[in-house]
């Protein structure tokens, strides 16, 4: 394992200076884990993720693959159709989708098949690894679950090296990229429990670790979310030295990789932001289509709609959608600096939809 000196000459060009460092095995391991040092504060505002987003061709077949392989339950099935917010996202009328919600210990998914995708969508590629956008949802769980191995039975195909990467040996977790017959990528970690030292065995066996971000420009990212989610001073690494490995190259499937990534822990679910600064990112002209195949939203749960708002606005975000009725409560929408859909959403707490209903936020 290696790290590579980030430049910050005028042509971002990595100087090449290979440093051999043990403690890059630790930040390795951090992938996905808890904020080091102090715990987050809990905030008022921005209280949870309710859900994150993604668009299939297929809801059945999906609910069937990720409830066999990483134990998501389905807890609610909703059409929407004559939704104005939904007509405006999309950018025509008529608009209709069925959705089921799929929950795991700590969050959820809330999958949909849009019934007329536009041309656009329909033409729209592939999320790469390197993004941009959405990019991976992480899922966490005990080895012995052999979670990754259904994922492939189940159609999933395998993004880096089939056979799951140990990073750290001295961390029992190993890692593997795949995408579903949709193209989503999931990012699953075998974790042995039988080698953690706790005192106690977790209690669930199965938990989702992250939703991940793919930028070209990581520290905006990082100043806009700092501030969306108040949170100063993320935990960061690759920050002066890009992070580097062979090892890494096997788990993304892409040769000789530099990565930088950040971390915000948003009560029941972590954010991870990462660039690839050795596989440049494209900052898109256009945002990404609702109904085009992939991760399409992140939703937050908000105890103030109007402070959600104006952070989002203090923050450099800008504003898609005014607050509006959907599920129950109101939401509205806006974009990050890269284009990704945010969701701020007050709902009742018993809501189906709502990040206050989980036991413990899964742990």
């Amino acid at each position: 394992m290696k790290l590579v000196f980030k430049s910050t000459n005028d042509e971002g060009v990595n100087m090449n200076k290979h440093l051999t460092v043990m403690g890059v095995a630790l930040m390795l391991a951090a992938c996905g884990g808890r904020s080091a040092g102090e715990p987050v504060p809990p905030d008022t505002i921005i209280t949870g993720v309710n859900y994150i987003g993604a668009s299939v061709s297929d809801i059945e077949k999906t609910a069937e693959l990720y409830g066999s392989s990483v134990d998501l339950k389905a807890v609610d099935q909703t059409e929407i159709t004559e939704n104005p917010l939904f007509d405006k996202l999309a950018g025509r009328s008529g608009v209709s989708a069925q959705t089921q919600m799929m929950r795991s210990v700590n969050a959820q998914v809330r999958f949909m098949q849009f019934a007329n995708p536009s041309s656009e969508a329909q033409l729209t590629k592939q999320m790469d690894v390197q993004g941009p956008g959405i990019a991976h949802v992480c899922y966490q769980v005990d080895e012995k679950t052999q979670s990754y191995q259904k994922f492939l039975a189940g159609g999933a195909k395998h993004i880096g090296d089939k056979e799951m990467v140990h990073l750290n040996p001295k961390n029992p977790v190993y890692y593997a990229y795949a995408r579903d017959f949709d193209g989503l990528i999931s990012e699953i970690e075998h974790v042995d429990v039988t080698q953690l030292k706790l005192p106690t065995p977790p209690k669930n066996t199965h938990r989702i670790r992250h939703v991940s971000l793919a930028t070209p420009d990581i520290d905006r990212m990082v100043d806009f979310y700092t501030a969306f989610l108040n949170q100063p001073g993320p935990r960061r690494a690759g920050e002066w030295f890009t992070v580097t490995s062979e090892k890494i190259d096997k788990v993304s499937g892409l040769p000789d990789s530099e990565v930088e990534m950040a971390w915000f822990q948003i009560r029941n679910l972590e954010l991870e932001i990462f660039q690839y600064h050795s596989h440049p990112t494209e900052d898109l002209d256009n945002p990404r289509p609702v109904d085009a195949l992939g991760y399409n939203m992140i939703v937050f749960d908000v105890s103030d709609m109007k402070a959600a708002r104006k952070r989002l606005v203090d923050a450099s975000g800008t504003v898609v959608s005014e607050p509006a009725p959907m599920d129950g409560g109101q939401i509205m929408f806006g974009r990050d600096p890269d284009g990704n859909l945010l969701g701020l959403q007050k709902v009742a707490k018993a809501s189906v939809f709502s990040a206050q209903n989980f036991k413990d936020n899964g742990i």
